[in-house]
């Protein structure tokens, strides 16, 4: 199929411009960011080791890396590198004792967590970059949505490009039913996973008076298509996420919303109350909050028992073995807390997971005491955390490369900028 083909020529420019180019290193993250819109496509070099062209960009940097002398700007932090030995050892455990290829991709999907934060370590991430950065993923979030929405609309015209087949997913209550988009030209639900950061990055960049948010249309354009799309999608956890962004901004940074952007949240607000209060996706949108109780309501919620389930097995599965019983030895468990926890021990998953709340916790501090100019972007990447954190603590995104990268590309950025501001700072004060 044509896109095929362009995922193709995609991947070959990528290879050239990061081996080649002056700027091969810093230009691979943006080109990162632009492979979020192949989805699930991949290359198949031997029998059941599928490579995503995101890891053929990671690779390819480190092959940049290691065959240059580059300059280092920042260290990995010591929890992450810990992590990623815990990574190692139990692997090369289960290459002894129970490998197969579930055990590799597993593996390898996880562990560019690691590659990602070392990766980043040689690119300066000053202002300029973040906001290309966050630019460009909003560039292909509003894609990802809008493509979503007319295959939403009319799936036939998304089979010709992409390639796909149409299978409608509806959610019925007494005579109501919600037509959940599929995304299934990109893959999975989760694409719609991809959206909430759109939000964070409209609000940095309308701060900085960026030349996409100057234009009024674009802005609404730009929202309408982001929300719908995650509307459509019917993912619960990005609904929730939704919702702890606007509490989370009108309680920490009221004082700070400029009019411009301030407009645009209270649209953002009106149009989602609306929508998520019409039957039956009020139902849907409050069996969230009960399946966080435990209360699972079947009419809407079609797997939570599903959910419920997994959940019990890795539990049970992390009192037996609470070392790690190794990669992929429970399948799928809808959870990354959960997955990796299974995987490698409760050790190493409170390591990697503390570290995490550690860094929002750090963040907020970092923000009620920086200078003014910088809050902004600190409160936007406590804003990225929290839905990096929801994201593993309630979806299996992981063991899918194009939905587990661009979660790692959100923490390590939000950890070395966040650095990068606390050396600026440090520096001004001697």
């Amino acid at each position: 199929m044509l896109f095929d083909i362009i995922v193709v020529i995609f991947t070959i420019f990528a290879l050239n411009n990061i081996l080649f180019y002056k700027n091969g290193i810093q230009n691979s993250l943006l080109l990162m960011v632009l492979a979020y819109i192949i989805g699930y496509r991949t290359f198949e070099p031997f029998t059941g080791i599928r490579i995503h062209p995101i890891e053929i960009i990671i690779y390819a940097s480190m092959l940049r890396i290691f065959s240059t002398r580059v300059l280092k700007y920042y260290r990995m932090p010591v929890s992450i590198i810990i992590t990623g030995y815990f990574f190692i050892t139990i692997f090369v455990i289960d290459l002894f004792t129970r490998y197969n290829l579930n055990v590799l991709n597993e593996f390898k999907n996880a562990y560019l967590l690691i590659l990602i934060f070392y990766i980043i370590q040689y690119i300066k991430i000053d202002k300029a970059f973040l906001q290309s950065l966050l630019r460009n993923y909003l560039y292909i979030t509003t894609a990802i949505g809008f493509i979503g929405i007319v295959e939403y609309i009319n799936p036939s015209l998304i089979t010709i490009f992409f390639g796909t087949v149409y299978n409608e997913q509806i959610f019925t209550s007494h005579s109501l039913s919600f037509n959940r988009l599929a995304f299934l030209w990109w893959g999975a639900h989760l694409a719609a996973n991809l959206i909430p950061p759109a939000f964070p990055i409209l609000l940095y960049l309308g701060y900085e008076r960026d030349k996409i948010i100057k234009n009024k249309m674009i802005l609404v354009i730009i929202l309408t298509l982001n929300l719908v799309a995650i509307y459509l999608s019917g993912n619960r956890i990005s609904w929730l996420i939704l919702t702890v962004f606007f509490a989370y901004t009108m309680v920490i940074y009221k004082n700070y919303i400029i009019p411009y952007i301030k407009t645009s949240a209270t649209l953002i607000v009106i149009i989602f109350v609306i929508i998520v209060y019409s039957q039956p996706v009020e139902g849907r949108y409050i069996s969230t909050f009960k399946a966080l109780s435990g209360n699972i309501d079947a009419r809407y919620d079609s797997s939570g028992d599903v959910r419920l389930q997994h959940i019990n097995r890795a539990i049970k599965a992390i009192i037996e073995e609470p070392k790690g019983q190794g990669w992929a030895s429970q399948g799928w468990l809808h959870s990354d807390l959960l997955q990796i926890t299974v995987s490698i021990g409760i050790i190493p998953s409170m390591i990697f997971f503390g570290w995490i709340i550690s860094l929002f916790l750090r963040l907020q501090i970092t923000f009620f005491s920086i200078r003014k100019e910088e809050k902004t972007a600190i409160f936007v990447l406590c804003l990225f955390v929290i839905h990096i954190f929801m994201s593993l603590l309630f979806n299996g995104n992981i063991l899918l490369v194009q939905t587990g990268a661009p979660l790692f590309l959100l923490l390590a950025i939000s950890y070395y900028y966040s650095y990068n501001i606390k050396l600026m700072s440090h520096t001004e004060y001697q």
